[in-house]
């Protein structure tokens, strides 16, 4: 992550930890990353109408992520620009998972029968 600048970081992570990022994906609607300074959760939840999803995301910090000499104000505003960033990504995710919605409707309108291939995905 580009902001490990402007957070404390979880203890106790050894060099590779405190600059990675983990991606878990519960199937088939939750998505968990660990940052070495905070952690979130996507949940998506698909609607009547293909092609239009909810979600609900969650932004944990670390306990002790904020920086000491960190003012409130400007602690809020670098989580909400951390905030902003996931969104961003999170977005683009939504965008590919309502396609695929969008592209399941038409096979079944279709009479369409297709094969999960995880090789592709």
């Amino acid at each position: 992550p580009g902001d490990l600048h402007n957070f404390n970081l979880f203890p106790d992570l050894n060099p590779v930890e405190a600059t990675s990022a983990l991606f878990f994906q519960l199937f088939p609607n939750i998505s968990v990353t660990i940052y070495p300074h905070s952690v979130y959760t996507l949940m998506t939840f698909p609607t009547s109408t293909p092609g239009v999803t909810k979600e609900s995301l969650t932004l944990l910090m670390a306990p002790g992520a904020r920086k000491q000499e960190d003012s409130d104000e400007v602690y809020k505003e670098k989580t909400e620009k951390l905030l902003a960033f996931v969104v961003n990504i999170n977005d683009e995710d939504v965008v590919a998972i309502e396609n695929l919605q969008l592209g399941l409707q038409n096979a079944k309108d279709h009479n369409l029968h297709g094969e999960f291939l995880p090789k592709y995905d």
